[in-house]
């Protein structure tokens, strides 16, 4: 047996409950009957319980990682040798960038070889 039953929303409601039913990718009576027959609390409960199982899984192994008690000094990168700088300029100028620019890396390179690095300085 079946009965047409009438129920009024707000504008707020229907745009929540459109919204809701888009999301779940159904008709909105479609939606409706399946929140009325309590179908959206078994599915929803047992995403949810997945959903928060996996997230306690998640802390849990958060928790066991282990952090190192000093931090380590960051290595100081390899800059080319002269030798390399001369190719790596041949290179850059074939490739179109100007000479201005291939003199400023240049010369960041010369200061990078020239200033202490952070594990060479006393705190």
């Amino acid at each position: 047996m079946r009965k047409n039953v009438t129920i009024g929303f707000s504008d707020d409601e229907i745009l929540r409950l459109q919204g809701a039913a888009a999301m779940a990718r159904m008709p909105l009576a479609t939606y409706l009957r399946w929140l009325i027959r309590g179908d959206a609390q078994d599915r929803w409960g047992k995403t949810l319980a997945a959903i928060l199982e996996h997230l306690d899984e998640i802390a849990a192994a958060t928790a066991n990682l282990s952090f190192p008690m000093e931090p380590q000094p960051a290595a100081r990168p390899q800059l080319p040798l002269g030798e390399s700088r001369e190719l790596f300029a041949t290179k850059m100028k074939e490739r179109g960038i100007p000479s201005s620019t291939i003199r400023q890396v240049m010369i960041t390179l010369e200061q990078l070889e020239r200033s202490p690095w952070p594990e060479d300085t006393t705190r």
